[in-house]
Parts: structure tokens; sequence; C-alpha cells
């Protein structure tokens, strides 16, 4: 079976880039991409202020979720407070893992309840800087939040009692099977990156999918998927240290 794709945009904010992203944003209409939009409920990293605050942020994101876009909770306010690579082991800083439960669920239940406030369903989870641990997915179990949009699988599955889509590249690029998460951070993009993603949509449109179109394909996790999950971060760093300098 050929590889499909999904997008996800990380960081999305009030404040984050809107010269950029007024570029993207119609050329994922023009090729009819609904992509992953991962959501800061209340922004308090310095490092996403990029742009002047929109006083019509949460108009648009209804917007969006309106014409079948995922909108995920990414984290709820993006600051990070322990050291813990969480269940993902790919950076050592967490907004999640780590902490105490009772301090999880707060952040948790408060992220959810500016969501609702503002009349926004949140489709998925994404957790900043990839990093949550079995308490976070335990909790967002007890939230009604099963979706999760992380793992180095190669197909979606069912583990820890939650719907887990795998995100497993940071730009497109051709691959044999299964489903693949391109995962970017248009924030601060230039028109080096803008080009980019133009020829990437032009390219891979009609293999990019979305969350919905592939959740219901979810299975348990297998040996075969440990397999992959284990390996293919020790093949992404081989490549690293092969790739000429």
């Amino acid at each position: 079976m050929a590889a499909r794709y999904l997008l996800r945009f990380d960081d999305i904010s009030p404040c984050m880039d809107w010269a950029v992203w007024d570029r993207i944003e119609p050329m994922l209409h023009a090729h009819g991409i609904r992509p992953i939009l991962a959501v800061v409920p209340d922004n308090r990293d310095p490092k996403l202020v990029v742009g002047a605050v929109r006083a019509d942020f949460w108009d648009r994101v209804r917007a969006w979720q309106a014409a079948g876009w995922c909108i995920a909770l990414h984290g709820y306010q993006h600051r990070y407070e322990t050291r813990n690579a969480g269940l993902m082991g790919i950076n050592a800083y967490s907004e999640f893992a780590g902490l105490p439960e009772d301090v999880q669920r707060d952040k948790l239940v408060r992220a959810l309840a500016i969501f609702q406030e503002q009349g926004v369903r949140a489709d998925a989870w994404v957790a900043p800087a990839h990093s949550f641990d079995r308490v976070t997915v335990r909790l967002l179990l007890e939230l009604g939040l099963g979706t999760i949009s992380d793992g180095f699988y190669f197909r979606p599955v069912h583990h820890l009692g939650a719907t887990w889509i795998p995100q497993q590249l940071w730009h497109f690029r051709p691959m044999p099977g299964g489903l693949w998460t391109v995962c970017l951070h248009c924030n601060r993009y230039g028109e080096v990156e803008l080009n980019r993603l133009q020829t990437w949509l032009t390219t891979y449109a009609d293999r990019i999918t979305t969350l919905d179109a592939v959740a219901a394909s979810a299975r348990p996790l297998a040996l075969a998927d440990w397999a992959f999950a284990a390996g293919l971060p020790l093949l992404r760093a081989l490549r690293r240290r092969l790739a000429p300098r």
C-alpha cells in the first residue's frame, strides 16, 4: 500500500507569525489539505511570541474546525518545568512528564476549560516537546481525550487505552508505505521554507489524508509496532552521523 501522510503544524497561538501563516493557509485550501493544528490554550512561552496578538484568533480556530481541520490540544501554557523526556524520549524537558498527578490534572483541566469556553473541541493531544508520561495518558482518557498525535509507529495503534496516530517526520520524504505525520513549526519561516512547503504540497497533496480518516484503522499494538518504534529513532540518529558535513 502506498504511503499516506498527515500534516501537522505545532505552536498555533494568538501571537504566532501571522504574516507567515497568512501565506500558508491559502496553500492548504488550494490543495484541499485539512491539517492537524496544535493549539496552545494559554501561551506563556516567550519563544512563541512572534507576531502581534490576533484578536480574532479563536474565531479562526472555530472556523478551521468547522472546515474539518483537526484542532489538537497542545499542552496548557507551553512552559517546561521538568527535565523528563517522558514516553517518547525525544526531548529532555517537559510541561507534563514527571510532574505529580494532581499538577498534571490541573493543567489539563484548565487547558480543556479554555477550549470549552471558546467553543472548540479538542480532537487530539499534542504534547509540547513530545514529552508526556503514562500519568498524562491516563488523565487524558479520564478527561475524555483519547487520541494522541505521537509515536514512532508505522500505522495507528491502540496503546495504554488511547489511539496513537504516529508522528515520525519533520519534513516530507518518499516512504515505501505506512502512515507518516510530518510535523512543522512555521514561526519565522522565510522565503526558502515557504517555497519548500509549496513544493511539498504540490508533490504530496494527493497522498495527504486526515486524522479522522485514519483513526478508525488503529489496531492493538503488536510486536512489529514495538520493533519499528524502537528502530526508527536509531535509524534517524545513524543518518545524522553519516550525513556529509
